[in-house]
């Protein structure tokens, strides 16, 4: 079975656009798990209309606890051997889970598979992200030659249940899905499958996290991706230096910003303490990153942290 986990709150205007496209992907053996967290508006209500219409449909009421809260809620109560999680303002495209879950119900061995994204901002321009179909059997592979870090989301993914054995949502951490990731990554058996099969429907929120991110929220982004460096020192070093100094870019990347908009302290090492040497990384890498890097290596993380700080500073950012 399917257990199909929806966390609710203060989305009324889009939320019976969800709960339909959940209903209509075909699939049967499947439960749906609305949970309403606390939401002050009509959500509640339309909830409970689901639940009367159509058995597969299960609501839980309680108390604003945030999205962490709510999708542990669903966990708790999920029965499925694999789930998956939609947010309660996005939609699926026609015909996407139930072709992922008989592949997974064939192929035992896969413990995740992600699909495809599609990015709406609020004047409906679209950015597609597109997944290629490749299987992986080793995670490290995974995160840095398929750079799955730069696609966390727990959203495009159907995950089997053991994976989440010990593994919850951190509450009170924004970014959680780039926490709870590697953590899952730890629990796989078998292998990773991405496929180029669907559509995630994911609506840009000009008042979300990621467009209103503060100090916090960038130091949590940032930890955990310095934790994932920390404790997988060993890994690295066997991956191509390509893939290696372009993840590293991107967590520098992320240092800066946190350091030079927030006054964030610097957690980052040097990739010479993590992989034994420095190296610019490929075309892949634009001009203004390959410039970071270029003064991280002579100088120190710190110093390109506060040049860009005072770079900012001068043009008025």
């Amino acid at each position: 079975m399917l257990s199909i986990i929806i966390p609710i709150y203060k989305v009324e205007k889009t939320l019976d656009k969800c709960l339909q496209s959940v209903a209509s992907q075909g699939i049967e053996d499947c439960e749906v798990i609305m949970v309403d967290d606390g939401s002050p508006d009509k959500c509640g209500k339309i909830c409970d209309l689901w639940t009367a219409k159509d058995n597969r449909f299960k609501v839980i009421h309680q108390q604003n606890g945030g999205l962490s809260a709510a999708r542990n809620a669903g966990l708790e109560m999920a029965v499925g051997d694999i789930f998956t999680f939609v947010d309660s303002d996005d939609y699926l495209a026609p015909n996407t889970l139930l072709p992922l879950v008989v592949r997974m119900q064939d192929d035992k061995y896969i413990d995740i598979l992600e699909y495809n994204v599609i990015k709406l901002d609020n004047l409906n321009k679209q950015k597609q992200l597109c997944i290629p179909d490749a299987e992986w059997y080793d995670v490290t592979d995974y995160w840095f030659r398929g750079k799955a870090y730069a696609h966390t989301y727990s959203w495009n993914k159907i995950y089997r249940r053991n994976i989440f054995s010990g593994v919850r949502f951190p509450i009170g951490r924004n970014f959680e899905d780039v926490h709870i990731l590697p953590l899952l990554l730890n629990n796989v058996r078998g292998k990773v499958v991405t496929t180029s099969h669907g559509y995630y429907n994911y609506i840009e929120n000009p008042e979300g996290i990621t467009q209103n991110a503060k100090k916090g929220d960038y130091q949590s982004l940032l930890d955990a991706h310095t934790k994932f460096l920390d404790n997988n020192i060993n890994e690295m070093k066997r991956q191509p230096i390509d893939f290696v100094a372009e993840y590293y870019a991107h967590v520098l990347n992320i240092q800066i910003t946190a350091f030079s908009r927030y006054g964030s302290k610097v957690m980052l090492r040097s990739m010479s303490d993590y992989v034994g040497k420095w190296y610019m990384a490929g075309d892949c890498i634009n001009i203004i990153t390959k410039v970071k890097m270029t003064i991280a290596k002579i100088f120190g993380v710190k110093t390109v942290c506060k040049f860009f700080r005072l770079a900012e500073i001068i043009i008025g950012k």
